[in-house]
């Protein structure tokens, strides 16, 4: 059983930055929460969202609004002695997941006016967990879904998710779309 974390269950955990005064994980703790899953999953540590927003604030990520993943991560995986690799190829982030050699905070960009494009997993900057592949099907954990919601109900998302208690699936095509010109963080055990 996989360990889930909804930040939408900590509105009362303060996670505050200078333009975000009344920040709290609820509202702006997708990061910390994606964290979280990562660690408690891949390394069976405890590391809950309450701890994983102290250490964004510790590490320098949450000076702005969210989270800066390129700092949260870099710490993150010294923290956990992770090897970390960056990059905004989808298709290499795939490839680590076919191979199962980790797991991967992804960051959507959500609706884009520009083309029309309205996002599946966000209608706006948002981090998931991309947990593992098999083939090109990515078993994803939102952290803004709540189970029993119908956050995937939307018209544009119904015919991209596939629900199964709190793991969504996804073909990489929707992810790749989702994150256009966007960052994936690859973690993996050294």
């Amino acid at each position: 059983m996989s360990v889930f974390y909804c930040q939408l269950d900590y509105e009362h955990i303060p996670y505050t930055s200078p333009v975000s005064p009344h920040g709290n994980l609820s509202n702006n703790g997708c990061g910390p929460c994606s964290g979280s899953m990562v660690a408690e999953n891949m390394l069976g540590v405890s590391f809950p969202p309450e701890e994983s927003g102290k250490f964004a604030k510790a590490c320098g990520s949450r000076e702005g609004y969210g989270t800066n993943l390129y700092i949260y991560s870099r710490a993150f995986a010294e923290h956990f002695n992770l090897d970390l690799i960056e990059t905004e190829d989808a298709e290499v982030a795939l490839k680590f997941l076919q191979e199962k050699r980790g797991m991967v905070i992804a960051n959507t960009q959500g609706d884009r006016p520009d083309d029309g494009y309205l996002g599946c997993f966000s209608n706006s900057g948002h981090y998931i967990v991309l947990a593992a592949a098999e083939g090109t099907t990515v078993k994803v954990w939102d952290p803004m879904y709540k189970l029993g919601s119908d956050r995937f109900d939307l018209p544009h998302r119904k015919d991209k998710v596939r629900l199964d208690g709190t793991d969504a699936y996804a073909d990489m095509s929707v992810i790749a779309q989702d994150c256009k010109d966007r960052p994936y963080f690859l973690f993996s055990k050294k």
